[in-house]
């Protein structure tokens, strides 16, 4: 078996979901936000084409990434054996969330997909410059070795989040592709801030933040946290409540959200954040994409996209307080929606729950009046279950 030198950080699968439909080559316009400055030998210098046409195969790659080495041996491990599972059902359920219903298959689909983006984030140059930075890694190598420690610390976020993948079937301008796939917002903390100063991004456990994930050209999966859906007034760069990492968690797949078809205004709003977000290259179906900035009204990061930008619709979403799990052996697990034992005599919850009680419903008829009462076709998809 051959020895995997050429590391895609992007895999060539999920770049194929960006690939134009109906052109004669498989390649797309690949931009570097950072082109290279080469020296001349008369002591001059140029810069490199910022703007190439390439295919999945040259893209979103380096030498090496993911080599371990142990003195003389190398190994390509990490390559084959971590990656190689994780993105074979990653495929498949990246494939399976681009037209998401709850049908047999979801669960499946639901935990590989959060393995996957969990392995997308953290394998990029930026991702990995990130663990560095947070695990205090001296090497590349010792980094490696914690990202296969620190592999799914997102999924519990995510998990306890609301879901809604974006649909821009009727937008000319379709959503692009990033050296950072899996990337996140916060209108609080614009790209300059210390919160988003190389390698980092703002964190998920930050209760304003949405994960971005863009699924193909045409579907954007949105993640955002529940405290922010039931108090959109609160201050975005506060922590979330009980952030913490590695634990179980309850996820209905009934309430992903989907079929809302935003606008052409809307997805360059998206691609602007992706391209901000991004560590050096970018790449889409046709090179207008790649320009964003030029079409948009504003480029101030608290002013995109418009009022409710990235903000799933509150009316789809429950009210709900506590889950409990009941076991063929008679045991029994528990735990409100942040994560907590659920206690019902806890002041401090219960304050916390009637003030967010009080702002979700602000936030709901806020949306009925701007955007018109649900349908009871559509408002009975998503209230299903004992507390519809």
């Amino acid at each position: 078996m051959s020895f995997t030198t050429r590391n895609h950080y992007v895999p060539q699968w999920y770049q194929e979901r960006f690939l134009a439909p109906g052109r004669a080559e498989d390649k797309y316009y690949y931009l570097d936000l950072n082109p290279e400055k080469v020296a001349r030998v008369d002591g001059g210098h140029f810069f490199r084409n910022e703007l190439r046409r390439l295919g999945p195969v040259s893209c979103f790659k380096m030498d090496h990434l993911y080599t371990l080495r142990f003195g003389e041996y190398a190994f390509d491990i990490v390559e084959k054996q971590f990656f190689g599972e994780i993105d074979s059902s990653g495929c498949n359920a990246v494939d399976f969330f681009h037209d998401y219903s709850w049908r047999a298959g979801s669960n499946e689909a639901f935990n590989s997909l959060i393995r996957y983006m969990d392995a997308q984030k953290l394998r990029t140059p930026k991702g990995l410059e990130f663990l560095k930075k947070l695990t205090g890694a001296s090497s590349h190598q010792d980094t490696l070795k914690m990202m296969g420690s620190l592999f799914q610390m997102h999924a519990t976020l995510w998990t306890e989040s609301v879901w809604e993948v974006l649909y821009c079937d009727n937008s000319p301008t379709k959503f692009i592709i990033s050296d950072h796939p899996v990337t996140t917002y916060n209108k609080g903390h614009f790209p300059g801030s210390p919160a988003c100063k190389f390698p980092l991004d703002s964190l998920v456990e930050t209760v304003g933040t949405h994960t971005l994930f863009p699924v193909d050209l045409n579907r954007c999966l949105v993640i955002t946290n529940l405290g922010y859906v039931r108090n959109p007034q609160i201050n975005p760069t506060k922590p979330r409540v009980n952030p913490r990492y590695f634990n179980n968690s309850v996820f209905d797949l009934r309430k992903i959200q989907t079929e809302r078809q935003i606008d052409e205004s809307y997805v360059r709003a998206v691609n602007y954040v992706i391209k901000q977000r991004a560590n050096r290259y970018i790449a889409a179906g046709d090179a207008d994409w790649l320009y964003p900035e030029k079409h948009l009204p504003t480029r101030m990061w608290n002013k995109l996209g418009g009022r409710d930008f990235l903000m799933p619709d509150p009316r789809k979403v429950h009210f709900t307080t506590q889950f409990i799990a009941s076991f063929k052996d008679g045991s029994a697990w528990g735990q409100d929606e942040y994560g907590r034992k659920s206690d019902d005599n806890d002041p401090k919850v219960n304050r916390l729950r009637d003030k967010e009680l009080r702002t979700f419903h602000a936030s709901q008829e806020a949306w009925d009046s701007r955007y018109g009462p649900l349908d009871d076709k559509e408002w009975g998809k998503y209230m299903v279950g004992p507390d519809a």
